[in-house]
């Protein structure tokens, strides 16, 4: 027996309608996932970027730590210590003062302190500080010289170096003999500074233009008067009430042009006085005579002075004498004018 079926056909406009919407949904679909990738890649980028900004820093970091661990360890401790060119600054001294700036080890001393704190001794002038790792350091010394002898108004003399700077007294030139400069200023200013600096500088000068060529007469001086820049006045050690003015230059000659009017003097030689330009007077050529001073700063005009003369004494009858005339020229001064 057959059954008769009606078969329904339903209409396509849903299916035209999911076809038509299904290309914008991809669209979507795919417009999202390109969003998210391009956040991936944002905080990839970011990531990356914070990577390389913490790894070096990390990196510095995990180095300073290890450095001053390293710096911290026994092996960096001062082992060795060399010191050359110190000949009147103990080894002892300058030994005490780098220890104490080494007591953290060598890495880590500060070079440019300890050479600032050696340099504060008064007989060094300057200093090299040579670092060797790991435990070893180098200290080279150049010493300030001992150059003049100074005289102060008060306590005893002290020793100079050739920049005027006071570097101890007396007892660092040991057995060397130098003659006394005389006309030191002692004013704590520029001017006197730099005034020292040119006493010295005289100082040495005549030294050596003394001193050589033979025969060398540096030892026959006994001091050296510099109060006057431009007027050096020595005395002898033979002589010491002799006093020879010399000028600015020309040490050497002027001072044996004055050996030879001493010589002749002593001698009661005329004739060579005259010719060395010395008026021989009778009071000059007495025998045993003392001379003042001999002034040699113009050769051509020599001038010798002696010692002045005490004034003699007024004998009692003089006196009375001399005091009764004042008297009477009082009296005569105070009697009343008579009118005329």
């Amino acid at each position: 027996m057959l059954t008769h079926v009606d078969q329904v056909v339903a209409p396509r406009t849903r299916r035209v309608r999911d076809r038509r919407a299904r290309p914008a949904r991809m669209a979507e679909s795919v417009a999202r996932e390109s969003d998210r990738r391009s956040e991936r890649l944002r905080l990839r980028n970011h990531l990356g970027l914070v990577l390389r900004i913490l790894v070096p820093l990390l990196g510095l970091s995990a180095l300073g730590l290890i450095a001053r661990a390293l710096m911290q360890t026994a092996a960096f401790e001062m082992k060795t210590l060399r010191i050359t060119g110190n000949a009147r600054v103990s080894a002892e001294e300058i030994e005490a003062v780098v220890r104490r700036a080494t007591s953290h080890g060598v890495l880590r001393t500060d070079l440019r302190t300890l050479r600032a704190e050696l340099r504060k001794h008064p007989l060094i002038k300057d200093v090299e500080i040579a670092r060797v790792l790991p435990d070893e350091l180098r200290v080279r010394i150049l010493e300030r010289t001992p150059v003049a002898l100074v005289a102060r108004n008060r306590g005893t003399p002290v020793c100079v170096d050739e920049e005027g700077a006071i570097i101890g007294d007396f007892h660092l030139l040991g057995s060397q003999m130098l003659p006394l400069l005389v006309g030191w200023s002692e004013e704590a200013s520029d001017l006197a500074a730099a005034e020292n600096r040119q006493r010295v500088a005289l100082y040495r000068q005549l030294q050596q233009e003394l001193s050589a060529p033979e025969p060398s007469y540096w030892d026959r001086v006994d001091q050296v008067n510099l109060r006057d820049l431009k007027n050096v006045t020595v005395n002898l050690t033979e002589s010491p009430m002799t006093w020879i003015h010399l000028g600015d230059r020309d040490f050497r000659r002027r001072f044996e042009l004055s050996l030879q009017i001493l010589s002749a003097v002593k001698k009661q030689d005329a004739a060579e006085l005259q010719r060395l330009g010395v008026r021989p007077t009778a009071e000059l050529l007495q025998e045993d005579v003392t001379i003042s001073y001999i002034d040699v700063s113009q050769p051509s005009r020599v001038v010798v002075r002696l010692p002045e003369r005490p004034r003699a004494t007024t004998p009692a009858r003089s006196r009375e004498i001399v005091d009764a005339r004042v008297r009477a020229r009082t009296r005569t001064k105070l009697q009343p004018t008579r009118a005329r």
